[in-house]
């Protein structure tokens, strides 16, 4: 398996790896300076194990339903039942915020009363020249109130009506209602799902505009964890599968909801989304998961202090200390897991003791 330049030089810069890259430089010293090094070394025996491969990833948790709220026209925000706070959840459909509004209701009515006064003055015409329609006219016109929506208009086949009420403004009137009762409804911003506030810079009596953010509406029970993985290890991640995620407290399964098939300009890596759900999950929790293969491996685990930073070992040849280049397939706090060693292999376990072209007594 191939690890990424990128993830190496990572994973050997934090773990503090010995460099040693000009040790080779330091090759001639005297029979009693060599003596005094060969006591202070240390040999590991390479055996070889199977191993299945793996991948580590990390990421910070996402709310998967989040909404930032902006609102859409102007006004100053009202006290309400419930405070917009930080922490405060709300249901479905409640009312988060209220913008004064009672100007644009005084306008809203005014053009109910103007719209009603119009096909009040129809009405005659229409029952003289269209008897069969007046019933049904003259009903829509008596369910028209200032303090209800407007009713639709009455259906009707015959086209001559339906030019005579277009003529007569009727129509255009009727959507001229609607409008205004569409953005009366923009006064009140409704929570669109069931969640918590996760931000809330605003409080009652504020002016605001569409340009201000109010607040972010989380939904605390599912989430996405964002992971970063290499395109040639991609192949570890399924959709639909599960692997096991965790913090420093807790663990988790975790289901690959989707993958991103482009390649990140900057780090050269995919983005993989995890869906997750459970107890004790937060927004911007930091948290650590592991893909897996059933596909096996042979591998030395041998200690960290034993790699150089040029991702060689310091290995015995015919009783000369010699430089063997190694493959990093995985990292554990202390020892990592490497390929291209062979069973028997002597490797030196600190590589800061050592120098290639060393003899050995």
């Amino acid at each position: 398996m191939k690890v990424s330049h990128v993830l190496v030089f990572i994973l050997l810069t934090l773990s503090g790896c010995n460099t040693n890259e000009g040790a080779s430089a330091t090759a001639l010293q005297t029979p009693d300076s060599q003596s005094a090094v060969l006591k202070n070394i240390e040999f590991i025996t390479i055996e070889l194990e199977s191993r299945s491969q793996s991948i580590q990833v990390n990421g910070r948790l996402r709310a998967e339903n989040r909404v930032m709220i902006f609102p859409e026209i102007q006004g100053k925000i009202l006290p309400v039942a419930k405070a917009f706070k930080e922490g405060v959840s709300f249901k479905k459909g409640e009312v988060m915020l209220q913008l004064d509004s009672e100007d644009v209701q005084f306008q809203l009515r005014s053009s109910k009363s103007s719209f009603k006064t119009l096909i009040s003055r129809l009405l005659p015409d229409i029952k003289m020249d269209f008897p069969e329609s007046f019933e049904q006219v003259n009903t829509w016109y008596g369910d028209i109130e200032t303090d209800k929506a407007i009713p639709q208009p009455p259906e009707t086949n015959n086209d001559q009506l339906h030019q005579f009420m277009s003529s007569r403004g009727i129509y255009d009137a009727y959507y001229q209602v609607k409008s205004a009762e569409s953005r009366l409804k923009k006064f009140t911003i409704k929570a669109p799902f069931s969640g918590i506030l996760s931000t809330a810079n605003v409080e009652p009596g504020q002016a605001v505009g569409p340009q201000l953010h109010l607040g972010t509406l989380v939904d605390p029970e599912s989430y996405i964890l964002q992971v970063s993985m290499d395109q040639e290890q991609i192949g570890f991640a399924e959709i639909g599968s599960e692997i096991r995620v965790w913090d420093h407290m807790n663990s988790w399964y975790a289901t690959i909801d989707r993958i991103n098939p482009t390649i990140d300009a900057n780090s050269q890596m995919m983005a993989v989304y995890l869906k997750i759900s459970g107890e004790n999950l937060r927004e911007g929790l930091f948290l650590e998961g592991q893909f897996k293969s059933d596909k096996e491996f042979k591998a030395a685990r041998i200690p960290k202090t034993a790699l150089l930073r040029t991702g060689h070992v310091y290995i015995e040849n015919s009783n000369v200390i010699g430089l063997k280049p190694v493959q990093i397939l995985d990292v554990e706090k202390t020892n990592i897991w490497v390929s291209g060693l062979e069973n028997g292999d002597q490797i030196i376990a600190n590589a800061e003791l050592a120098y290639a072209g060393l003899i050995l007594e």
